[in-house]
């Protein structure tokens, strides 16, 4: 259990904008975000976070001098951490960069309305080169989160190691480009699309294309 304190008496340091916000964001779609501006408490909050268990215990609980509220762990599809900063150092090790984008950013990047922009997954890649990719989770209550990714090619047998991270139910650790960091429940995923997905697919994949993409196509 981890128990994060939002205490709001006689604060030592304060700035316009508060040292911490923890926001979350719940599996029925709906959000709320807790500030706490003292700097020492929100260090001390941060240090608390260990990422494999956040999600693992029964509730996370948050309190102030007027309230306490209490959330149910399964029923969280994240958990975001901002704060001005480098952010914590939970990001995959095989990364070299994982962070959010916005919707908008995304389909900049990947313009599903013009397939014929669109990167294929067969490329000429040698082991060790950066690849830059694009993600679309989808999570429970119909939430989405869009990701960049940045990490070097690896030899076709590490090549599903991702997916098998995402599958795993565990957590993600994702850096936010405003400061901090945000841990996705990976419990609460519902799928993902990858763009440009890798050469090597699952034996017993289906080859289909998306309708809307078919159709745009024709």
């Amino acid at each position: 259990m981890i128990a994060l304190e939002i205490n709001t008496r006689s604060p030592k340091q304060r700035s316009r904008r508060p040292a911490l916000e923890i926001r979350m964001h719940f599996a029925d779609g709906s959000k709320e975000t807790f500030v706490q501006p003292d700097v020492e408490i929100a260090e001390s909050i941060l240090q608390q976070i260990n990422p494999s268990h956040l999600f693992t215990q029964s509730r996370i609980v948050l309190a102030d001098d007027y309230s306490k509220s209490v959330f149910v762990c399964s029923q969280i599809n994240r958990v975001d951490f901002a704060f001005s900063g480098d952010g914590f150092a939970h990001i995959p090790s095989d990364h070299a960069d994982l962070v959010e984008l916005t919707e908008a950013e995304f389909h900049k990047h990947v313009p599903l309305n013009n397939p014929s922009r669109l990167d294929k997954r067969e490329q000429q890649r040698q082991v060790g080169d950066l690849l830059v990719s694009f993600h679309n989770l989808r999570m429970r209550g119909g939430s989405h989160v869009y990701l960049m990714k940045e990490t070097l090619v690896k030899l076709p047998a590490e090549s599903q190691s991702y997916m098998q991270r995402l599958l795993s139910k565990g957590t993600l650790s994702v850096r936010l480009p405003g400061g901090g960091q945000s841990f996705l429940n990976l419990a609460n995923l519902i799928g993902y699309k990858v763009y440009p997905g890798v050469p090597q697919i699952p034996s017993d994949s289906w080859m289909a294309e998306p309708k809307a993409t078919y159709e745009t196509r024709h």
